[in-house]
């Protein structure tokens, strides 16, 4: 069997924050990941040790990039988007995954809030931003693209 390693450069975050079906890559990411937590039970007592999953189950997004402005027609979910969607407490569609996935690629989706947004503009440097984005009703949908 052979394998193939996924490049992280490859790997980003889409949205859909307008709601038009059309997803766009979020800014200009240096960084991504998803999380994804099932809390436990611990019942452990005199009678030994026990361990149950919680109904507890979160997931999220988070990442960091470049802030970014464009002009004409969007390419990218730029970080005053970000930051609009964060305000309204929008609700939106995200994918985790390849840009142009092939056969075999997985990528998460589910429907996001971002519930914390921050905006970093260090001396000599360029203006970056970090977003959490919180999964509304996990678990996400994994998909192998065939």
């Amino acid at each position: 069997m052979a394998e193939t390693k996924v490049s992280g450069r490859d790997y980003i975050l889409l949205a859909d924050i307008d709601g038009d079906a059309t997803f766009k890559p979020v800014a200009c990411l240096t960084t991504n990941s998803f999380t994804s937590t099932n809390d436990t039970i611990d019942a452990t007592s005199k009678c030994g040790n026990s361990y149950t999953p919680s109904p507890v189950f979160s997931q999220s997004f988070d990442c960091e990039g470049f802030a970014i402005d464009e002009t004409g027609t969007p390419s990218k979910d730029s970080y005053q988007q970000l930051y609009a969607a964060h305000a309204a407490k929008t609700q939106f569609a995200m994918k985790m995954g390849k840009a142009s996935p092939a056969a075999g690629d997985i990528t998460y989706s589910g429907t996001v809030f971002i519930s914390d947004f921050a905006v970093t503009a260090d001396d000599a440097d360029d203006v970056k931003f970090t977003a959490t984005f919180v999964v509304t009703t996990p678990p996400l949908t994994q998909t192998e693209q065939a």
